[in-house]
């Protein structure tokens, strides 16, 4: 009688033991879990972090080479640029609906050939600042005159131009790039008054709805 109290004694022992164990192997499991959803967390917060800040130094990079070509455009001297459907004197000015409708999302190498390289004198291709030497492509801005108003309607003995300024930056990978648009007025004196002003550029720009000084009308990001 007493061998068999100790034996059932003894069955009831190791099926605690065995329930023991397989609650501690359940709650190792849970922990494992858990530390593997904090890690794959962590490494999607670290890469959307890394994807933002690669997103903001291609807008910089943008915005880089839409102030250099639109202090270039500016601060250029003479007659009026021709407009011309290949480079022509040393500037390539497209006209009206020469760009396509969506060129954001043009190549590299399509900016490049349609375009300028920031830092860089279109005129005569000298290199005068190295921009944005830390991303995978160089800035590159684009130029196309939209309307041009000769002077016997703007009102002033010189033509005001209206031009679309494009430019494209990236960041450090091929996925990050940023395009942003302005539009730029400014005056371009006559042949005859060349060199006789020593601020070719009046202000404000008369015509202009709001009236807006001569240089940056608007801007926007298309990309």
């Amino acid at each position: 009688m007493s061998t068999r109290i100790e034996a059932a004694s003894s069955h009831g022992f190791g099926t605690q033991s065995g329930m023991v164990l397989l609650l501690c192997l359940i709650f190792l499991l849970a922990l494992t879990l858990l530390g593997l959803t904090a890690s794959l967390d962590t490494i999607l917060q670290n890469k959307l972090a890394s994807n933002l800040q690669d997103s903001e130094r291609a807008k910089q990079s943008a915005l880089l080479a839409l102030s250099w070509g639109e202090h270039w455009l500016l601060e250029l001297d003479g007659p009026t640029p021709e407009i011309c459907s290949a480079p022509c004197d040393g500037i390539y000015v497209h006209a009206a609906g020469d760009l396509p409708s969506k060129p954001e999302f043009e190549s590299y190498s399509w900016w490049l050939e349609h375009g300028y390289e920031a830092g860089i004198n279109p005129l005569n291709g000298d290199r005068i600042a190295t921009l944005s030497s830390d991303s995978i492509n160089r800035p590159v801005w684009i130029i196309e005159a939209v309307q041009s108003i000769p002077p016997a309607e703007n009102g002033t003995p010189d033509t005001q131009v209206w031009y679309r300024l494009l430019a494209r930056g990236s960041g450090r990978t091929k996925t990050a790039v940023s395009v942003i648009e302005s539009t730029v007025v400014r005056f371009w004196p006559a042949l005859e008054n060349t060199g006789l002003s020593d601020n070719p550029v009046p202000e404000p720009c008369p015509d202009t709805e709001p009236p807006a000084a001569c240089g940056r009308f608007s801007w926007r990001e298309l990309r």
